[in-house]
């Protein structure tokens, strides 16, 4: 199964842009705000005179404020959280005389549906969540207000600023996914511990966590219990397009450059990696075959009890473990390649909030969007939300990359380039045996890098890019 058919997850694990200050220009909603006044040795200005220099009241008319995202956000539980948001929502809708409304808008219909209403010039919502995929295309297309403006003068650190553009020195989104450790290794305790072997986190907590002992335990856990002649226990299960991405990342690999805009996938720490993935199938075969669907039936397996590891994200907690496996498990970060020193986790998506062109008073709503987060308390609600999931206290350390051993890399977003779909066709090839590693990536390479240059050039249209992108 292709991956851009997967479930698309619903993470709560990202770090938002901070409250935004200054006005971009243009605004149609208010005057400029004022700049800060010349330093002098008099006594401070009367009262009347500080509250010249607040910031300038918005009034849009009882305007509807549409949020669009794959799933309702409006915070309807009485959790603390949802309390929260609802105190921010109502401040929001005072202060800037707005009704704030949620889009629950189908995943693989975001990206045509804004395309549409921007060409209609009606912008079906004034915020969007754009999915991973689809933002290169959108922004080539001229369907994005570029946000730089509105960001230029915000207490937003120059690191966001530089990991929010896209494509060169424009601004298009204002939050990225930039959380230690988002991927990682589920592990079933009771089959290490039945098995007398060391499990991931003993192994980690000696400093003994890598490939070398990822595939020794995969190897001794996959078993033939039943005497039927094939093992009904397996050390590992994944989707190939999964597996090799963390294990690239893993390794100090890259997928993509995007400063050169360049493919990656071909240097030495990325078929280092691939040739593992090949060795796991075919020389190990410690990867249970999934039976139909490669993204539910890793998961699956995992949940059933009768595979050892499993690589994964946070996100697929609820829904895919909680509740479904019935074995004692933890959560360790994926184990370093031979060239990494830490673990590493590389970020390769271009999810997004985007403003579409053609809102009013996008200045505004930058604003809004920034004042409906919660970043005072963020990594508190995140410390929660993960003890809500994970079974123990060193498993939510690991989630929270409370030692600083793992680094969440920052490197090429190539979501919705095709590059991921050429080098998925490889590896789908490692099950069967088909090709090896140094055949196939040289075959596709030229390819991944032509459709990229085409989608950064602007000579891709939105149904191919949907088509080719990956989700």
């Amino acid at each position: 199964m292709k991956k851009n058919h997967k479930k698309v997850k619903l993470s709560m694990l990202l770090l938002a842009m901070l409250l935004v200050l200054a006005a971009c220009s243009g605004n149609n909603a208010g005057t400029p705000q004022p700049s800060d006044p010349p330093e002098t040795e008099t006594e401070a200005p009367p009262a009347e005179e500080e509250a010249e220099l607040e910031e300038p009241k918005v009034d849009l008319g009882g305007r509807e404020v549409r949020i669009s995202q794959w799933w309702d956000a409006s915070p309807k539980g009485d959790s603390v959280a949802d309390e929260l948001a609802r105190e921010r929502i109502a401040k929001v809708e005072e202060k800037y005389n707005v009704t704030i409304s949620y889009l629950d808008t189908e995943y693989w219909s975001t990206s045509e549906k804004l395309s549409a209403s921007v060409m209609a010039n009606d912008p079906f919502a004034e915020i969007v969540r754009i999915p991973d995929g689809f933002i290169w295309g959108l922004m080539n297309g001229g369907f994005l207000t570029p946000l730089n403006d509105c960001v230029a003068d915000s207490r937003m650190s120059d690191v966001m600023i530089e990991a929010m553009k896209f494509g060169g020195d424009q601004v298009y989104g204002l939050e990225g996914w930039f959380n230690d450790n988002e991927s990682g290794m589920f592990y079933n305790k009771r089959i290490f511990r039945e098995a007398g072997l060391k499990n991931p986190q003993e192994l980690m907590d000696e400093g003994n966590w890598n490939w070398a002992a990822m595939v020794d335990a995969a190897k001794k856990l996959t078993v033939d219990n039943n005497g039927d002649g094939k093992p009904d226990q397996y050390g590992l299960a994944g989707a190939h397009y999964v597996l090799s991405e963390l294990m690239i990342a893993s390794n100090g690999g890259r997928i993509y450059d995007e400063s050169e805009g360049k493919v990656m996938f071909d240097s030495p720490e990325s078929m280092e990696a691939l040739n593992l993935l090949h060795s796991l199938y075919n020389e190990h075969k410690v990867v249970k075959e999934n039976e139909g669907n490669d993204w539910e039936d890793p998961a699956k397996y995992f949940a059933e009890g009768i595979i050892a590891m499993y690589p994964g994200g946070l996100w697929e907690i609820e829904g895919r473990i909680i509740d479904k496996l019935k074995d004692d498990w933890g959560y360790v970060y994926f184990p370093k390649g031979p060239q990494a020193d830490k673990y590493l986790d590389r970020l390769g998506g271009t999810e997004t909030v985007v403003i579409p062109r053609g809102v009013q008073d996008a200045d505004v709503m930058v604003k809004i969007w920034a004042e409906l987060q919660d970043f005072d308390n963020w990594e508190e609600n995140r410390r929660l939300s993960l003890e809500n999931v994970l079974p123990d206290e060193t498993s939510v350390a690991n989630a929270m990359n409370d030692n600083g051993e793992a680094e969440r890399v920052f490197g090429g977003r190539f979501g919705g380039l095709g590059i991921k779909d050429h080098l998925d066709s490889v590896t789908e090839k490692f099950i069967t045996g088909e090709t090896t590693p140094s055949t196939g990536i040289a075959q596709v390479v030229g390819p991944a890098q032509a459709a990229a240059d085409k989608v950064l050039s602007g000579e891709i249209d939105e149904e191919e890019e949907e088509a080719g992108g990956e989700g």
